[in-house]
């Protein structure tokens, strides 16, 4: 009896198996679809080891654990640099969920049931993820010499000291692993309802004035816990403590930022296309009030970059007077490697997120070519629909840097002329790297306006 009840199961386990490979095939769903979002794990992997292992460095080497300051620092650029490489996952896993609801949504036409294609759904996302994970784990492997000779304490540290060791590189491969499955699994709320409701994804921006109200007040509200914390905190819970409730709360307020952006960018988008002279402007202002939230998840990384420079250069400005101080190298390496990081996941989200919107937006770019709209203005419809938030995005993450350091710098360090030099430079650099993406994606955009598969 047992043998007869495992047979089915085993045909069934092995039936999903070899459907989920055939339809993960690029012959299947385009060469792109897959490999984006494989770099997008990898590049999650590789950071995620590289940060751990630093901040595990500053929480267990000898020098470090004789002064508090570097365990501080440590957990807060590892809670800085945590959200936009979770964002940057996300993204990723939104791609390749993306792609395979049409997929999957065929599946329901053809009569397989919402538990099939559940269990389909998960299997892909997790072997996708972790195809992505151990190239990132490679990745970081070769880089590990090379991150062992950055100096601090006043010497290299060594592989040994910043490795992340084995126990953490299972749990991160782990981590990026369940980050694509639960991501797929939520994703199938739009296969289940009906496989025309995935077809006819639909889901307009509201407006939200309260919200964003209530976002700022938030924000406020940080800001005042920052000078009280900076004031008398030190006093009260010590410095260990101190910085990672300061960490909390930066990170609080960026997810606060996040949530009002959207809201904010979808009223830029309606105020643009009622007041458009071009057809570009006009189909860029439609694009942002329609989907603000896709839109704003494109470029949140610069915010996020944008605040560590605005807090990083106020506190190598602040610690100038102490550089005899072994203590100011090391915070201005950490700093650096800090941004470095953040570039890092800024050009992998750039680029991930900026051919995705060329691929989920193939029916509509399709339909201008077909209506006679020259690529140059396409282009520049997109180009108006990536550039728009990404100067919200870096105001908005620069605002908040300055709303935190004032408390503790004051205007005079905010202001300084090197904390000036770094933030023009973040800007320039995050700029850049976004309109690179941009053109790296003119062959995929010409291959939609082909109609070919990518």
């Amino acid at each position: 009896m047992t043998a007869v009840a495992v047979a089915p199961r085993s045909d069934e386990l092995r039936r999903l198996a070899t459907l989920t490979l055939m339809l993960t095939r690029p012959s299947r769903q385009g060469l792109a679809a897959l490999v984006l979002p494989i770099v997008a794990f990898a590049a999650v992997t590789a950071v995620l080891l590289a940060v751990g292992g630093g901040a595990k460095m500053f929480l267990t080497h000898p020098t470090a654990v004789a002064d508090p300051v570097y365990g501080v620092l440590g957990t807060v650029a590892l809670i800085l640099l945590a959200i936009p490489v979770f964002t940057l996952g996300a993204a990723a896993a939104r791609l390749s969920s993306r792609n395979r609801d049409d997929r999957l949504a065929t599946l329901r036409l053809l009569g397989a049931s919402s538990a099939e294609v559940s269990r389909m759904t998960v299997i892909e996302a997790g072997l996708i993820a972790a195809v992505g994970a151990l190239g990132g784990v490679a990745v970081y492997l070769v880089l590990l010499p090379l991150i062992g000779l950055i100096p601090f304490f006043g010497g290299p540290v060594g592989m040994g000291a910043v490795g992340a060791g084995v126990g953490g590189t299972i749990l991160v491969v782990a981590i990026v692993v369940a980050l694509a499955m639960v991501s797929a699994h939520l994703s199938l709320k739009k296969v289940r309802l009906t496989p025309l409701g995935v077809r006819r994804r639909q889901d307009p921006a509201p407006r939200r004035t309260k919200l964003i109200v209530a976002g700022l007040a938030m924000l406020c509200m940080a800001g005042g816990l920052v000078a009280m914390l900076t004031a008398g905190g030190l006093v009260l819970v010590g410095p260990m403590m101190l910085g990672v409730v300061l960490a909390v709360l930066f990170a609080g307020a960026m997810a606060v930022v996040n949530m009002v952006g959207s809201p904010i960018l979808a009223a830029r988008g309606r105020y643009m296309a009622r007041h458009a002279k071009t057809a570009a402007k006009l189909i860029a202002g439609r694009e942002l009030a329609e989907h603000s939230a896709s839109a704003w998840r494109r470029v949140s990384a610069i915010a996020m970059v944008s605040f560590i420079a605005v807090v990083g250069g106020i506190g190598l400005g602040m610690m100038a007077d102490n550089s005899g101080d072994q203590l100011y190298p090391d915070i201005r390496t950490g700093i650096a490697v800090t941004l470095v990081c953040g570039f890092v996941v800024l050009a992998a989200s750039t680029g991930v997120t900026q051919a995705a919107a060329v691929l989920e937006d193939r029916a509509l770019i399709t339909a201008l070519d077909r209506l006679g709209m020259p690529g140059d203005e396409i282009r520049r419809a997109r180009r108006l629909a990536v550039m728009v938030p990404l100067r919200l995005a870096a105001v908005s993450g620069a605002a908040v840097g300055v709303v935190f350091s004032l408390p503790v710098a004051g205007a005079g360090q905010v202001i300084s002329p090197f904390s000036v030099v770094v933030l023009i430079g973040t800007f320039a650099a995050g700029f850049c790297l976004m309109r690179l993406a941009l053109d790296a994606t003119r062959p995929i955009l010409a291959a939609v306006r082909r109609g070919e598969t990518v």
